[in-house]
């Protein structure tokens, strides 16, 4: 892209503004910045003024306030700049209001003296500590909601500590981040994930995939031993497995929490004739316990957001072999601007999800070369996957009646769907 006589091409101004061309792109489509011609083609020429305009915008997104805003500030300074400011001020008195609500909960519970500094701490005696503090149960969950909202990675550590099981520390996260409906069924927690086991207990893949996309991140490796060892953690009904041991002589061991897909995956892999190649373990994705140099390759589909993606990263390069592979799909933000439905969608229900750059950042920053990375096709989630959820709901209502659970269960997948469409 080159600078024309009458105004900057869209690449230059914004590379001059540290921008993707895409945002630009974006801005002129919900008419906050648009070129002041549009050249040959699809070619946009910017002048003076879309270049101040466009300083405004950043200016603004810096404070943090929103492009729909943005746009009706720039468009009617007069009458909407004082309203946005006023909501944004509203919104940083609320943060920092979080803040001391935090800071008061751990100086409290510093101030309970002993019992906070015991190595043996659990979930009943870390309940204990916070009760003879004088915090209520509502004080503990506004404190757990604000410490996954703000540092979910951290949080999902923190329950480990406690020796929370995972399918209660999901619960947790879920409840923390989510809706009051959410939290109002806390107590019956073991109700809703029997449900929800249930429920994905019929599906042949309990995340999107496709052989071919299998195939494909593999063919992303080199120099691999045929013989490789291979570990697939979070593996479910393990189709993947199967898949890595097409035209090779890998040796899989395949780890989940829940026996029944592991049952799946072994009944498979017999019949398939790999039940010598594939070695089924129920384990803890936060606790494999493999020894330091064990594997030549670790894969994961659609898993490690369930423990945080650095958390798991760092965790399971422990038994990577020196110059091994991590292959692994997670769920992420591939856009710069994100729909507003969607952005609050998987605020709610993924909160710690990243960009792309910024999970590139971590591996990098846990000693990982990037070699490949794509973006997993739209047929990887609705041919088999969301087909089969489809599916599966009028069976599993008519099975279990409409209690709140079933409905939250039904209307967390039906949501995400009318999101992903």
């Amino acid at each position: 892209m080159v600078k024309t006589s009458s105004g900057m091409t869209v690449g230059r101004l914004a590379k001059k503004y540290s921008l993707s061309r895409s945002t630009l792109l974006y801005y002129d489509s919900i008419g906050l910045l648009s070129p002041s011609k549009h050249l040959k083609g699809e070619y946009r020429s910017y002048g003076e003024e879309e270049e101040k305009r466009l300083a405004q915008i950043c200016h603004y997104r810096k404070a943090g306030i929103p492009l729909k805003e943005i746009k009706v500030i720039l468009d009617s300074p007069v009458s909407g700049i004082s309203g946005m400011l006023e909501s944004r001020l509203k919104e940083l008195n609320e943060e920092i209001a979080v803040l001391h609500e935090q800071r008061e909960f751990i100086f409290g519970i510093l101030k309970s003296g002993s019992a906070v500094q015991s190595t043996k701490m659990d979930k009943a005696a870390w309940t204990e500590v916070l009760r003879s503090s004088g915090f209520s149960e509502k004080d503990m969950e506004d404190w757990h909601k604000a410490f996954e909202r703000t540092h979910p990675e951290r949080h999902q550590q923190f329950l480990e500590y406690l020796q929370i099981p995972d399918d209660e520390i999901r619960l947790i996260r879920k409840w923390s981040s989510g809706p009051q409906r959410i939290q109002k069924i806390q107590q019956a927690s073991e109700r809703y994930m029997e449900l929800f086991y249930d429920f994905f207990s019929i599906l042949d893949r309990l995340g999107p995939g496709s052989t071919e996309t299998t195939k494909r991140a593999l063919a992303s490796t080199s120099g691999l031993p045929q013989n490789a060892k291979v570990l697939d953690v979070g593996c479910g009904t393990g189709m993947q497995s199967i898949d890595l041991c097409d035209g090779t002589d890998f040796h899989i061991t395949a780890v989940d929490n829940w026996q029944l897909v592991l049952d799946k995956l072994k009944e498979n892999a017999e019949k398939a004739g790999l039940a010598e190649r594939i070695t089924v373990q129920q384990g803890d994705m936060n606790e494999l316990g493999f020894a330091a140099d064990s594997f030549d390759l670790i894969w994961s589909e659609g898993a490690i957001y369930l423990m945080g993606f650095e958390n798991g990263i760092s965790k399971w390069k422990e038994s990577l072999k020196s110059g091994g592979w991590i292959a692994l799909s997670e769920m992420t933000w591939i856009a710069d601007e994100r729909p507003a439905d969607a952005a609050a969608f998987w605020n709610e229900a993924y909160p710690q999800m990243k960009s792309i750059p910024e999970n590139i950042a971590i591996l990098e920053r846990q000693g990982f070369e990037v070699v490949k990375h794509f973006v997993i096709p739209q047929s990887d989630w609705w041919d088999v996957f969301y087909r089969d959820i489809q599916a599966a709901i009028p069976a599993f209502v008519e099975k279990h009646g409409e209690s709140p659970e079933v409905q939250l269960v039904v209307e967390s997948n039906e949501k995400e769907m009318e999101i992903m469409r």
